[in-house]
């Protein structure tokens, strides 16, 4: 590579940490101002999805006769995952 083009991308580089410091202060001075709006809106949002899931699992005929079932494919969900995480962590 020669001068200009080492040049260019470290203008390139200068400009994108520029721009984010600049979101990065945008972005805070919202969340500062208004956390409990925002802690509201979070967890309406996880209530909503995990009621949408309940309801959805109660429709299918299985897991809605038979709750141990239910009980044990959330262990084994769990286990699945929790294995996987490891296994990726690495």
């Amino acid at each position: 590579m020669n001068k200009e083009e080492l040049d260019l991308l470290k203008k390139v580089e200068e400009t994108t940490d520029e721009m984010n410091k600049y979101f990065r202060r945008k972005g805070k001075s919202v969340f500062n101002r208004y956390p409990l709006i925002f802690a509201l809106v979070v967890v309406v949002g996880a209530t909503l999805m995990s009621q949408g899931i309940k309801e959805l699992l109660f429709e299918i005929p299985f897991f809605n006769n038979s709750p141990f079932a239910m009980f044990l494919s959330g262990i084994l969900i769990l286990i699945i995952t929790g294995t996987l995480y490891k296994k990726l962590d690495k």
